[in-house]
């Protein structure tokens, strides 16, 4: 683990700016040995030189990339989804909150002040939503299709699959939706219950970079780490297994986002 975890930092830096130098130069807190290229020889390794990167635990998207639609106010501020997470519960929804919308274009782009999420141990991502329970065993929901990007040009969706028997049907139980966001209530509350946001107790949908398809595009993101997180309604995409947009709940209105946390992030000093 420790070699792979190497290597894929020393491919990593290739795609950060800054920070290059001679091996053993690195400060605190900084991975040594890993390599700085320019978009020239990045393929090639060729005039690679000798560098460094920083690695941060566990650290909060702050950076608000793409909001269409966001009216900055009330539940239109995308600010709402950078400012710490706090989840209402089981069945209490959190008012702090982006409310994201459906349709066309309707997604929410977050970002890591330039340093990416990088595939470690477990998972990567925390997205925490305003989902919460109702009745015996079922779960108010607006689930949610998770892609990343290395450039935010090029997106990769984390696998996901409607389960319902009847998929032409809405279901809250949120066993039925495998792989999305929105699903599960918050508990994790930055003043009132501040837990790791990686203990299940936490709450939220967690995802794995290691699951993402087998693709060109999908290795970029394993080995450079992610830039970008994409965030959308899963009504605004098309279910496979039946052609048509995946279905919601009758009163549903888009993934209200509290907050998205990355367990590991590499950045350039």
């Amino acid at each position: 683990m420790a070699t792979i975890r190497w290597m894929m930092l020393s491919a990593l830096s290739c795609a950060l700016a800054g920070c290059v130098g001679a091996v053993g130069e690195c400060g605190d807190g900084l991975v040594e040995g890993a390599e700085a290229c320019d978009d020239g020889n990045r393929e090639s390794g060729d005039g690679c030189s000798a560098g460094c990167a920083r690695e941060v635990p566990s650290a909060a998207a702050t950076e608000v990339i793409d909001a269409p639609g966001a009216s900055g106010t009330g539940y239109g501020d995308p600010a709402r989804a950078t400012n710490g997470v706090r989840g209402g519960g089981a069945r209490m929804q959190s008012v702090d909150v982006y409310s994201i919308g459906i349709g066309e274009g309707a997604w929410l782009v977050l970002g890591f002040d330039g340093a990416r999420v990088v595939d470690g141990p477990g998972d990567d991502l925390a997205i925490f939503e305003n989902a919460f329970g109702y009745g015996e065993d079922f779960t108010f929901m607006d689930p949610a299709v998770v892609e990343v990007s290395a450039d935010g040009e090029e997106w990769i969706a984390f696998p996901h699959d409607y389960l319902a028997e009847d998929e032409r049907a809405y279901s809250p139980r949120g066993e039925d939706w495998i792989g999305f966001a929105g699903v599960t209530p918050v508990f994790l509350h930055a003043e009132e219950n501040p837990l790791d946001p990686f203990d299940p107790e936490a709450g939220g949908d967690r995802f794995d970079l290691a699951a993402l398809s087998e693709s060109e595009e999908s290795e970029r993101v394993r080995v450079e780490g992610a830039r970008f997180v994409r965030i959308s309604s899963a009504a605004s995409h098309v279910n496979p297994d039946t052609g048509d947009r995946f279905v919601q709940d009758p009163v549903g209105n888009g993934p209200d986002i509290d907050g998205v946390v990355a367990r590991t992030l590499v950045e350039a000093p």
